[in-house]
């Protein structure tokens, strides 16, 4: 989905759900429609003030519950994390490591296309996405970690060598 596309999403969204769409709604689904990451609502407001200082962090918050709602967009959360908002109505799958909390996107559009259809067929459900996610450690993490365990050994040799 392109980037008009998804800022038509958002304001359609608000719109049919009868919320007016003010200067400061418009900024904003401007900007998720841009997005390609998975940011907080913290990053979000903290990038629409750098350019529009007036922008009011109540409605940032506000929109984004809103948009989360009405299904536009999805909230990801994470034990102990501030949730993220992934903002691709497409269908894909999120991985998620468990250490950095990266989220990087998976195009798997004709499996999940497929599901989507199967669950139409097959179950009486009309699902309007689908949500995947893989979580596990992504191969930054697993690197550092591969590190820490090496130097670990490390220094348990040099220990046992001074002993």
């Amino acid at each position: 989905m392109n980037k008009s596309d998804k800022r038509n999403l958002y304001e359609q969204t608000l719109i049919n759900a009868g919320y007016r769409m003010t200067e400061q709604r418009r900024l904003l689904c401007d900007y998720l429609s841009g997005l390609q990451t998975h940011p907080t609502a913290y990053d979000i407001f903290g990038s629409l003030a750098k350019q529009h200082p007036d922008i009011s962090r109540a409605t940032v918050y506000n929109t984004l519950n809103t948009l989360k709602e009405l299904g536009a967009i999805v909230e990801l959360s994470f034990a102990g994390d501030q949730s993220r908002y992934e903002t691709d109505p497409t269908p894909h799958i999120n991985m998620i490591c468990l250490r950095c909390h990266s989220v990087t996107d998976y195009d798997l559009s004709t499996h999940t296309q497929s599901l989507i259809n199967n669950v139409k067929e097959n179950v009486d459900f009309e699902p309007l996405t689908v949500r995947v996610e893989f979580v596990g450690f992504c191969a930054d993490c697993r690197n550092q970690r591969k590190n820490e365990i090496h130097q670990q050994w490390l220094d348990q040799q040099n220990q046992a060598n001074q002993s």
